[in-house]
């Protein structure tokens, strides 16, 4: 059913994987109450401190991208675990603002660092199996990752039935000693020192910016991301106050997007595994651009009709994502040049990144102005990210497309 990858040199990769997003699902709801409610910080410096170090990090992929044909993508992979576990252990003892920032810094710089070393591992891991194998791993990774935040966000929700500052010590502890054991597990795991030892045939050139038709494809990227993004910045904003719809929906209609994507990657895979990446990423935003138009246009529908309206509008925008996800970074690995695979793929972390900057600020600034535009710019982005992704395919390798 699931149509799994060769798993056998490579279950450490994937436990660790699991490890981590369990923990990060556990701390990621509860950081900013553990900011205000435990190092007893008003909640606009909290904010304002987490945004700050989040923007410090961003130059984090660049400089990754720097070193990574040296140091291999799975050293940066474990040092990037152990940065988190040393920010967020330093939280459980940190008060004032200046440690608590310097502590969620190193922190947030663990997470750029995973983040632009992680794909550069799974590929390498892929490369143990058949070609086909690079679309099933990543489909595979996003499964164990999704199903890892699930459950750490219902750990987080079981917590908070605890009395005083304990749930919050407990997510951070937690978090904390998962980024040490996810540590742990890729010491032995075997993944990623193939591309530190194919990386280092082009010492020189592993150093330069990515060519230009690949930088294109971070920039469509983005688009695709920016799209993927924005129902988990403006779901709850426009069911409340653009619907005037129970706030209790919110919590069923994520957790639905949860399920589907912790289930559904590699079904998703097998069931398109004869068409290219580029066709299929295509689809996926045509479906985006339709689901945009159409969660718009909820505004419109009578009351009766806004709850199964929305559960349809968030089942639309699975099944986009579920059939973006894999393939877009399984082409991005493949799109790189030889022996540069791993700096190609820090760099491709941007795309996630300016998406996730982009998109609360996109939609608080166009649902000030009506609370369908949001959607409507995302359909827009969602057939601009297509047409783009036709073009920029024509200048990269013609056998990153292939099914």
């Amino acid at each position: 059913m699931f149509d799994l990858p060769e798993l056998r040199r490579h279950v450490p990769l994937a436990v660790a994987l699991g490890v981590d997003s369990v923990g990060t699902g556990i701390s990621g709801p509860l950081l900013l109450l553990f900011l205000t409610r435990v190092a007893d910080i008003p909640l606009a410096r909290a904010g304002l401190t987490l945004s700050a170090t989040f923007a410090v990090a961003l130059v984090v992929p660049a400089l990754v991208g720097q070193v990574v044909a040296r140091l291999g993508g799975r050293n940066i992979l474990i040092a990037a675990q152990v940065l988190q576990a040393v920010g967020l252990t330093g939280l459980l003892v940190a008060r004032d603002l200046p440690a608590v920032a310097a502590c969620t810094l190193v922190a947030a710089i663990g997470q750029r660092a995973f983040w632009s070393s992680v794909f550069a591992v799974i590929a390498d891991a892929s490369d143990s199996g058949p070609a086909e194998d690079k679309d099933r791993w990543f489909a595979f990774t996003n499964m164990v990752q999704n199903t890892g935040y699930a459950l750490g966000a219902l750990a987080a929700g079981a917590l908070l039935l605890l009395p005083g500052d304990l749930p919050y010590l407990l997510a951070i502890g937690t978090n904390a000693a998962c980024f040490a054991v996810s540590a742990l597990l890729l010491l032995v795991d075997r993944s990623g020192r193939r591309v530190q030892a194919t990386d280092a045939d082009a010492p020189v050139r592993a150093h330069r910016l990515p060519t230009l038709p690949y930088l294109g494809l971070i920039g469509v990227a983005a688009l695709f991301a920016f799209c993927s993004t924005v129902l988990g910045s403006g779901l709850g904003i426009y069911v409340v106050d653009g619907l005037s719809a129970p706030a209790a929906l919110v919590g069923p209609l994520l957790a639905i997007n949860t399920i589907l994507s912790a289930l559904g990657q590699a079904p998703a895979v097998r069931l398109t595994r004869r068409r290219s990446r580029v066709a299929v990423m295509v689809t996926a935003g045509i479906i985006w651009s339709v689901w945009g138009l159409y969660t718009a246009a909820l505004g419109l529908a009578p009351a009766w009709l806004i709850v199964p309206g929305l559960v349809l509008s968030v089942l639309v925008y699975s099944v986009a994502e579920l059939l973006h996800g894999p393939r877009s970074i399984a082409y991005a690995a493949d799109a790189a040049p030889p022996g540069q695979r791993s700096t190609y793929l820090s760099w491709f972390q941007y795309s996630f990144a300016l998406a996730n900057i982009a998109a609360p600020g996109v939609f608080a600034a166009t649902f000030s102005v009506d609370p369908a535009l949001p959607w409507v710019v995302t359909s827009v982005v969602a057939l601009v990210a297509c047409v783009g992704m036709v073009l920029i395919a024509r200048a990269l390798p013609r056998e990153a497309a292939r099914p």
